[in-house]
């Protein structure tokens, strides 16, 4: 999700000066823009210091000094690190261990990239894949078909869904597990992604209109032979996914057998909250935010919260609790209610949507015994 992404978590300082500047009400406009807005640019505050046979040489922040495996993306490159990282001051060594695209030189501005790939099914993985048009509500959305190996598992599908602001790149971490594991897959775009149609206000709705980009996917993986399907969602992928699962006619949900959540959003005012009092606004900012983000979006934050008791499929659940975009209360709450549905996967030192990173073997190993349990 961009509107809390690592890169516009604000400061107290700026926080101070918008509330100061505009008042209450005008903060609360703001931050409510923050959140619905959409905004693919991206920030590239890492510097290539260095390059030196198999190691990079960047400047130091939160995200580069990190001893877990990311990438590392320019405006035409990527590479993919390992998790080693020796810190030398205001400096960090990286590891790298492929080069995906583009040359790496000194003095390019540069982002980690969570994602670590950053092609597509095929060039990462040698995963035979099409792009194809999934018929949606506001037009075609664009989509990955990874069919199964050798055609194992006839009719299991997974639909993977994207957090805020992010792409169909985020699913790629799993697609060898997935695959592996005999599925088809499908990995969608929805509403105001760059190759998808943008809703008609130009806003996002956290989960309020784009679940039925969600209902489409359903609908075409059904017309394709789907019987049953796995939802994996990230972020507000993850909250799309549960507000769907209310929302489908009977027959679409039914089709759905388990879901795998990742960061999920369970709700957005507890996200307004802690996102509030990271950047220390005053509560009344916080209230205004809430009211002007349902004003602004046409939506009601309650009914876009998450409740154990609605939940009616197995699901697994990362968090990780070093996450600084959705606090992990909520996810704890929901695997403690609901025990016989729910397997929780808790990591430290990642971050948000961050689990895989810190251990890329033991997330896959947790996807391949869900979805073997789960048929």
């Amino acid at each position: 999700m961009a509107a809390v992404t690592r890169r516009r978590i604000v400061g107290g300082a700026l926080a101070a000066a918008v509330t100061g500047a505009f008042g209450t009400a005008g903060a609360g406009y703001y931050f409510a823009g923050e959140l619905l807005g959409v905004d693919h640019s991206r920030d590239l505050p890492v510097r290539v210091l260095g390059v030196a046979g198999d190691t990079v040489t960047l400047s130091r922040d939160l995200d580069t000094a990190k001893p877990v495996e990311v990438g590392l993306a320019w405006p035409d490159g990527a590479v993919r690190l390992s998790a080693r990282v020796e810190v030398d001051g205001d400096t960090v060594v990286r590891e790298i261990v492929e080069r995906q695209q583009g040359e790496l030189r000194p003095g390019l501005a540069a982002t980690v990239d969570y994602n670590v790939f950053s092609t597509d099914p095929k060039a990462a993985f040698g995963l035979d894949f099409a792009a194809v048009p999934v018929p949606g509500q506001l037009g075609d959305l664009p989509a990955w078909l990874v069919p199964a190996p050798d055609g194992e598992r006839a009719g299991a599908w997974a639909i993977a869904l994207h957090g805020r602001g992010a792409s169909k790149h985020e699913a790629l971490r799993v697609l060898p597990t997935v695959a592996g594991a005999g599925l088809t897959t499908l990995v969608i775009g929805y509403r105001n992604d760059p190759d998808a149609p943008a809703s008609p206000d130009g806003y996002y709705h956290l989960g309020d209109t784009e679940w039925r980009d969600l209902a489409a996917a359903i609908r075409y993986a059904r017309e394709h032979g789907a019987t049953g399907i796995v939802v994996f969602g990230w972020s507000m992928g993850g909250g799309i996914t549960l507000t769907a699962l209310r929302r489908l006619p009977v027959a679409d949900a039914a089709l759905v057998r388990a879901v795998v959540l990742d960061s999920p959003v369970l709700s957005w005012r507890a996200v307004i909250d802690y996102q509030a009092e990271l950047r220390h606004l005053p509560a009344p900012v916080t209230w205004s935010a809430k009211r002007f983000v349902e004003w602004r979006g046409r939506l009601s934050l309650a009914r876009l919260d998450q409740h154990p008791g609605e939940l009616t499929v197995p699901t697994l659940l990362f968090v990780d609790e070093d996450d600084l975009l959705v606090r992990t209360d909520r996810a704890h709450a929901l695997a403690a209610a609901r025990p016989e549905l729910v397997t929780l996967v808790s990591t430290r030192g990642g971050g948000h949507v961050a689990s895989w990173n810190v251990d890329p073997a033991g997330y896959a190993s947790a996807v391949r015994s869900f979805l073997d349990r789960v048929g």
